[in-house]
C-alpha cells in the first residue's frame, strides 16, 4: 500500500510540475509539504472539471489566497488548509478575517492555519473565537489549541475559563494550553536567571 501511494505522490508532482506548476514546487519545498500542494492542485480541477469557476496558474501564495475564497466549498478548505502548510504571515490578515465566515468548517480550518503560522496578530481574534459561548464546540476547541502554540500570554484568562467548560473536549485542549503557555513562561524564566 505504501508503494502505491508513493507511486502516486511521485505521478502526481511530476504532473504538477509538467502542468506548469514549476513555482508549486518551489514554494513546496520551501515552505509546504508537496502532498498539500498536490491535494490543493487536484482538489481545484476536480472542482473545475464539476463546474466550480476555479483559476490558478501557478499556485503562487497569491494564487492559493484567492483559492481561498473560490466558491467551492472543497476548494477553499484546502486552499486554507494550505495557507496554515505553508506559514506565510502574509495570509494573516485574511484569515483573520475568515474567522467571520458563516461556515463553521471554514472557520476551524481558518483558525487552525493561524494557530500553525503563530503570529500574534491572531491572537487577539482567537481569544474572541475561544470566548464566543455560540460558537460552534470544534471551532473553540481548535482555538484554544491556536492559543497554546502561540504561547502568548495574553490568552491566559480566556483559555483559564475555557478550561472549566462543560464539553470535555474543550475543557481539556484549553487545560493542554494553559499547561504548555506555564510551561513556556517556566522556560522563559529559568533562561533569564
Amino acid at each position: 500500500m505504501r508503494k502505491i501511494t508513493l507511486s502516486l505522490m511521485a505521478f502526481l508532482t511530476a504532473a504538477l510540475i509538467s502542468w506548469g506548476f514549476a513555482p508549486a514546487q518551489a514554494l513546496a519545498q520551501s515552505r509546504a509539504p508537496e502532498f498539500v500542494l498536490v491535494k490543493l492542485h487536484s482538489t481545484s480541477l476536480l472542482a473545475a472539471q464539476n463546474g466550480c469557476q476555479v483559476k490558478a496558474e501557478k499556485l503562487t501564495l497569491e494564487d492559493i489566497m484567492k483559492l481561498a475564497s473560490s466558491q467551492c466549498l472543497q476548494v477553499r478548505s484546502v486552499a486554507i488548509y494550505s495557507l496554515g502548510e505553508i506559514r506565510d504571515e502574509r495570509a494573516v490578515n485574511m484569515l483573520i478575517n475568515l474567522l467571520q465566515d458563516p461556515d463553521c468548517h471554514i472557520r476551524r480550518i481558518a483558525v487552525r492555519a493561524l494557530g500553525k503560522i503563530g503570529d500574534k496578530r491572531a491572537v487577539t481574534p482567537l481569544v474572541a473565537v475561544l470566548s464566543k459561548q455560540g460558537e460552534n464546540l470544534s471551532v473553540r476547541r481548535t482555538a484554544a489549541w491556536a492559543l497554546g502554540q502561540m504561547s502568548d500570554p495574553r490568552a491566559c484568562p480566556a483559555l483559564e475559563i475555557a478550561a472549566c467548560a462543560d464539553d470535555v473536549p474543550l475543557s481539556n485542549a484549553s487545560r493542554e494550553a494553559v499547561n504548555k503557555l506555564e510551561g513556556s513562561r517556566t522556560n522563559l524564566t529559568s533562561s533569564n536567571l
